[in-house]
C-alpha cells in the first residue's frame, strides 16, 4: 500500500491557532459539565432518584464481563468506576456521563476550528450543541448513550485533519482506538463505521482509504472489539437474539420518513434546523468544504440506513455535533457580521433556559412539570409503547426506593425460618436492580429474573419453595406455584404505569427453577 496525498484546504493557512480554540472549548465544557451536576443535586433534593437503566448497570458494574445481552462493556465498566469513585448516589454514579456530555461539547468547539471556523463559530457550534434536548437528556444519567457521540466525533475529527493534511496517515491508529472503544461502548457505532467507510468511498477522499495506516487502524478496532465478539460467539449471539425479538415485537414505536425527520428537528432544539441543515449543504456541496465532502455522504447513508431499519429517531444524534460545527461555519461565512451569530447563540441560549434545560434535566418539581412543558408543545412522540405521567427518561427515576422499601417489610414479616428460604423473583431488570442496588443495606436477598442479563446470573439457588414477586395478577402465577397469597399494592407517584403492581408471595413451585430456568429466559 502506498501513501496518497490528501487533499488541500485554502484557508488552513488563515485558521486560527489550537491553543485558543482550546481554551475556549474547555470553558463551554465546564460549563457543561457544572450545569449537570447542579442540576442532578437539585433533582435529588425534588424527589428524582436513580434512573431505571442506571440501577441496572450498576449490577452489571458487579458482573463485570466482556459482553452483556444488551449491551457491550464499557457501561458496566463505567459504572463500576464511577460508583467506586463518586459513591453509590445518583449525582455520583452519573460523573463520566456528565464529564461526556462536556467533552462532547467541546469537542464541537473543535471540529467548528477544524473546519475553519473562528471564535463566532466556535460559540455558536457549542451552543447548538450545550442546548439539543437529545444531548441533555442523554447526557443526564448513566448511559452508553452519553460517551458515545464523543467516540464518533473523535473519530471524524481524526479522519477531518488526515483529510486536509493537517495530520499524517499515522493518526489512523487513533482513529482505530476510538473506533474500537466506540465498538466497545455501543454496537450502533458498527453502523457509524459502516456509513463513514462508504461515504468516503463515495467522496473524493476515497484515496486515502488506501494506506497501510488504514489496514493498521482496521487491526485495532479488531482487537479491541474481540473480546466481546468472543463474548457474543461464545453465548451464542445473544444480542442478536434480543434485537431480533425486539424487531418482531411491539416494543418499540416504528417512525415513518417524515416523522423519523420531525424528530430530527425536535430533538436537536428546532430553532437549531437551519444550523445543522445549513452544515449538511455546505459540507455537500462548499469549494471550501471539498476536502471533507466525505462527512456529507456519511450523514445521508447513515440515516438512510437508520430510516430503513425503523431504529429509534435518537440512534441519529451522535452524528450531528459536525453538522452543527459546520453549520456554524456556514452560517458565519453568509452573515459576515458579528452580531447575527451572536444573536443566533444568544436565542439558542435563551430556549434552553425557558425550555430545553426545565423539560429535560430534573429542575421542575413533578407536580409543576406538564403545565411548564405545555407552554413549549413539548414533544410526545414515544419511542417505546410504554406510558407514564412524565416521560420515561423522568418518571423511571421514581418508585424504586418505595418498591426496595415494600418487599423489606413483607421479608421482614414473614416468621424467621420462611424467611430464611425466601427469594425475591423479578420480572425485569429494574425491579432486580432496585433491590439488588437499595435492598442490600435492608438485609433483602438477591433478587432474580430470567430478563436480559439476569438469565445468565442464574436462579443463585432458588428453588421456589418461597419467593415474593411483584405482578399484576395472581392467576399468572397459579399455574407454577401451589399456592399464591396476595401482599398488597405497590404504588408510587410519577412511576411508570406498566409499574402499578401487586406483592405477591409464591409458595411451593412445582418444578425448581433449576429445571425450568431455560423457559424463564426474557429478551425483550
Amino acid at each position: 500500500m502506498t501513501t496518497v496525498a490528501p487533499l488541500r484546504v485554502a484557508n488552513l493557512d488563515v485558521r486560527d491557532s489550537l491553543r485558543p480554540a482550546f481554551v475556549l472549548a474547555s470553558g463551554f465544557a465546564l460549563f457543561t459539565l457544572a450545569l449537570h451536576v447542579a442540576c442532578s443535586i437539585y433533582g435529588s433534593r425534588l424527589g428524582y432518584g436513580f434512573f431505571r437503566d442506571e440501577l441496572y448497570f450498576l449490577v452489571c458494574g458487579h458482573h463485570l464481563d466482556w459482553g452483556y445481552v444488551d449491551q457491550p462493556p464499557l457501561v458496566a465498566l463505567q459504572a463500576r468506576i464511577a460508583e467506586a469513585l463518586f459513591g453509590l448516589t445518583p449525582t455520583g454514579i452519573r460523573v463520566l456521563s456528565f464529564a461526556a456530555g462536556a467533552v462532547k461539547v467541546g469537542l464541537t468547539g473543535l471540529l467548528a476550528w477544524q473546519l475553519g471556523g473562528k471564535r463566532r463559530a466556535q460559540v455558536l457550534a457549542m451552543m447548538a450543541a450545550l442546548a439539543a434536548p437529545v444531548f441533555l437528556v442523554a447526557d443526564n444519567y448513566l448511559s452508553m448513550n452519553s460517551w458515545e457521540p464523543c467516540f464518533w466525533m473523535g473519530c471524524l475529527f481524526v479522519v477531518l485533519r488526515i483529510a486536509d493534511g493537517s495530520w499524517g496517515p499515522r493518526w489512523w491508529l487513533l482513529f482505530g482506538t476510538l473506533a474500537g472503544l466506540g465498538i466497545e461502548n455501543k454496537d450502533s457505532t458498527v453502523f457509524f463505521l459502516v456509513a463513514l467507510v462508504l461515504g468516503m468511498l463515495l467522496a473524493p477522499q476515497r484515496r486515502l482509504l488506501w494506506s497501510k495506516w488504514v489496514a493498521t487502524a482496521i487491526g485495532v478496532i479488531f482487537l479491541i472489539a474481540l473480546p466481546n465478539f468472543l463474548w457474543q460467539w461464545q453465548h451464542h449471539w445473544p444480542t442478536y437474539e434480543l434485537l431480533n425479538n425486539v424487531a418482531h415485537s411491539d416494543k418499540n414505536t416504528k417512525l415513518p420518513p417524515f416523522a423519523f425527520l420531525k424528530q430530527q428537528a425536535d430533538m436537536l432544539l428546532i430553532f437549531s434546523a437551519p444550523l445543522w441543515v445549513g452544515g449538511l449543504v455546505w459540507l455537500g456541496f462548499a469549494r471550501r468544504a471539498k476536502a471533507w465532502r466525505f462527512v456529507a455522504v456519511t450523514y445521508l447513508l447513515f440515516l438512510a440506513m437508520m430510516m430503513v431499519m425503523y431504529a429509534k429517531d435518537y440512534y441519529l444524534a451522535p452524528i450531528y455535533p459536525v453538522l452543527f460545527a459546520a453549520g456554524a461555519v456556514w452560517f458565519v461565512q453568509v452573515t459576515r457580521r458579528g452580531w447575527p451569530v451572536y444573536a443566533y447563540a444568544a436565542v439558542i441560549a435563551a430556549f434552553m433556559a425557558a425550555a430545553t434545560i426545565p423539560i429535560g434535566l430534573t429542575v421542575l418539581p413533578p407536580d409543576r412539570y406538564s403545565a411548564w412543558a405545555a407552554h413549549f408543545g413539548a414533544n410526545k412522540t414515544r419511542t417505546e409503547k410504554f406510558s407514564s405521567p412524565l416521560p420515561q427518561y423522568l418518571s423511571d427515576r421514581f418508585g424504586w426506593e418505595e418498591m426496595a422499601q415494600g418487599f423489606v417489610a413483607r421479608y421482614n414479616a414473614l416468621p424467621p425460618e420462611e424467611r430464611a428460604k425466601t427469594g425475591i423473583f423479578c420480572g425485569n431488570y429494574g425491579e432486580a436492580s432496585a433491590v439488588n442496588v437499595l435492598g442490600a443495606k435492608y438485609g433483602l436477598p438477591v433478587a432474580i429474573s430470567g430478563h436480559q442479563n439476569y438469565f445468565y446470573w442464574g436462579w443463585h439457588g432458588y428453588t421456589g419453595e418461597s419467593m415474593l414477586t411483584l405482578g399484576d395478577d395472581s392467576k399468572g402465577y397459579s399455574e407454577n406455584y401451589e399456592q399464591v397469597i396476595d401482599l398488597g399494592a405497590f404504588d408510587a407517584p410519577w412511576i411508570m404505569d406498566h409499574e402499578h403492581l401487586h406483592y405477591f408471595l409464591l409458595k411451593h413451585r412445582k418444578k425448581t427453577y433449576e429445571q425450568e430456568w431455560p423457559g424463564l429466559k426474557y429478551w425483550y
